[in-house]
């Protein structure tokens, strides 16, 4: 087993194509989409003035008051007009005719909101950052009122501080989300070592002595897998190591964190290359021509190379995408939701992926 992991490993080294695409390329990446793009990372555009209607529709008094205190608070505000209003119909046309940013319903108990938005997206974004922070911090006034209600009504600070603002620890910047978009890139584009595994064998004619070894075929496909877990690791190492070191960016807060972000990627590059190794015995042609045409779109829609794309419904619906915002949530906010739920489906297609290849490779007949 040892000698096949040695045999890939050294093969993937000799490959000067390797060397550069998947060690040196993502690095130079990192550095050049970093820096030179700094300069787009700006506002695309002014908000303007904000005009909205809100109307209530709960019976719930501490709603109520919360409602009303957070129009007041935002009344402060001359670019942001939020009114009252009473016939929701009415303000749903002012809305669609865009004399009206938006409409605000507050609705039920638990409390709910509704917004019926115009045809200005980065208003519309505005409105609902908005209603998410008055959402959070009801949340937050509910849970203090449960553990100390007379801090609350007393309207005192009370003993202690009950609410804290966390503290991103770093200032992020466009070398930070390139550092984590280039190792989602080099997990995409390992389809290829995978795929390159049994296309390679074939073109240099070594397919059959695989075939006809008396090895078990089983173990000798699970074995060409292993062989590429050294690759796979240094990959996201160098990537990483490079990144942080080299052109001081961040990742994690704690290094449990980078290394269990570590250990996403590494899932997921794992699910890639399983999938490409079985690409690469259902199909006798280039595994680049018929792959690399759909991952360069899939990467470039889903905001890979460039934050600024993103197309409403198609962005999001990119699994790169889906990848990148959960390394995100990790490295920025700690949160690990995400991350386990796509090692979790990593892990399934790694399952299914290994089982098919194990089967193809043990049925397969001799090649002429």
């Amino acid at each position: 087993m040892f000698q096949i992991i040695i045999k890939e490993f050294k093969e993937f080294l000799r490959d000067k194509t390797n060397l550069f695409f998947f060690l040196l390329f993502p690095v130079v990446l990192v550095f050049l989409l970093g820096n030179l793009l700094t300069s787009m990372d700006k506002a695309d555009e002014v908000i303007g003035e904000i005009k909205a209607q809100y109307i209530v529709q709960t019976e719930d008094q501490r709603a109520n008051i919360a409602i009303e205190s957070f129009v007041k608070a935002i009344g402060d505000d001359s670019l942001l007009v939020l009114e009252k209003a009473n016939d929701l119909e009415t303000s749903k046309k002012l809305v669609g005719t865009d004399k009206l940013t938006a409409v605000v319903v507050f609705r039920g108990d638990p409390l709910e909101i509704n917004i019926y938005e115009g045809s200005n997206q980065i208003k519309n974004r505005t409105v609902s950052a908005i209603m998410n922070s008055f959402v959070l911090t009801n949340k937050s006034i509910s849970s203090v009122m449960k553990i100390a209600p007379a801090v609350i009504l007393s309207g005192t600070s009370g003993n202690g501080e009950y609410v804290k603002q966390k503290d991103l620890g770093v200032n992020r910047s466009m070398i930070d989300y390139y550092a984590v978009s280039m190792l989602a890139m080099i997990s995409f584009m390992s389809v290829m070592v995978g795929a390159g595994a049994f296309v390679g064998e074939r073109q240099n004619k070594t397919i059959n002595r695989l075939i006809i070894a008396p090895q078990n075929r089983v173990q000798l496909f699970l074995q060409k897998i292993l062989g590429m877990v050294p690759q796979v690791i240094i990959q996201i190492m160098v990537i990483m190591l490079i990144s942080v070191f080299v052109f001081k960016a961040h990742y994690a807060a704690t290094f449990t964190e980078n290394l269990y972000l570590f250990f996403f990627f590494f899932v997921i590059t794992l699910a890639m290359v399983s999938f490409g190794a079985v690409v690469g015995l259902l199909i006798k042609a280039n595994p680049m021509a018929l792959l690399m045409p759909f991952l360069w779109l899939m990467m470039f829609f889903g905001g890979t190379y460039s934050k600024e794309v993103n197309i409403k419904g198609l962005t999001q619906a990119m699994p790169i995408y889906q990848i990148q915002q959960a390394a995100f949530d990790l490295a920025i906010f700690g949160r690990y939701h995400k991350v386990n739920t796509i090692i979790l489906i990593a892990g399934i297609i790694i399952i299914i992926m290994l089982t098919t290849g194990a089967l193809l490779f043990y049925k397969k007949q001799e090649e002429r």
